[in-house]
């Protein structure tokens, strides 16, 4: 695998890496759902080219997802009753479809057999089989791509540091709600040990 252009002392084994596509769902990305993240649409095409070229290079795909009960029962307590003041049921409940989904966004598809986690709160790692489905494969590096940058992408990331991984924040892959939240993040990771791949990391895309 190519190093990356702004990178140029930083190498990855494909052999030892996967790439977590974290909670690129419609009730995310798409502008007007329920829990719409705004920079996330914008970032679709990145991602869909990070998963294609890591396919190309036997990297495996591992989506990781939020699906809450019909009734909302299993949601944070915070976001159920925002929610549901707002009117807002069967938000990411099972088999939806539409705009507060489950579903990828247009131009993001998941390949068959690639495998999905289902993740009750923000970190892929809690109360997850994450950990012990990396170790069986032998990966040690993580990619990280998805949304949001603040949330879900930084406590995955601190639990990927706390357990020892290798994690590379792939940043045009992740969004936020606001510039200066994905900026201050993006930082803040890095501080904490996270390397940040502000390119593509298959710079045959580019």
């Amino acid at each position: 695998m190519k190093k990356p252009s702004n990178c140029s002392n930083l190498t990855i084994d494909p052999g030892c890496t996967a790439l977590l596509m974290i909670d690129m769902e419609k009730a995310f990305v798409e502008p007007g759902a329920a829990l719409c993240i705004r920079g996330a649409k914008a970032t679709v095409p990145a991602c869909a080219n990070a998963a294609d070229a890591a396919r190309r290079a036997e990297v495996p795909v591992i989506w990781v997802k939020r699906i809450y009960k019909a009734d909302g029962s299993d949601m944070e307590i915070p976001r159920r009753k925002e929610l549901f003041a707002r009117g807002c049921f069967g938000v990411l409940a099972p088999e939806s479809t539409g705009i507060n989904s489950i579903e990828e966004p247009d131009g993001l598809h998941r390949e068959p057999g690639e495998t999905v986690i289902i993740k009750p709160r923000y970190s892929a790692f809690f109360r997850t089989d994450l950990d012990r489905i990396l170790r069986s494969r032998g990966i040690t590096t993580v990619l990280l791509a998805g949304t949001t940058t603040p949330n879900c992408i930084r406590t995955t990331c601190y639990d990927a540091i706390s357990l020892d991984y290798r994690v590379i924040i792939l940043e045009p892959c992740c969004s936020s709600q606001t510039a200066e939240i994905q900026i201050s993040n993006i930082h803040d990771m890095e501080r904490a040990g996270a390397e940040i791949l502000r390119d593509s990391i298959f710079p045959e895309l580019e």
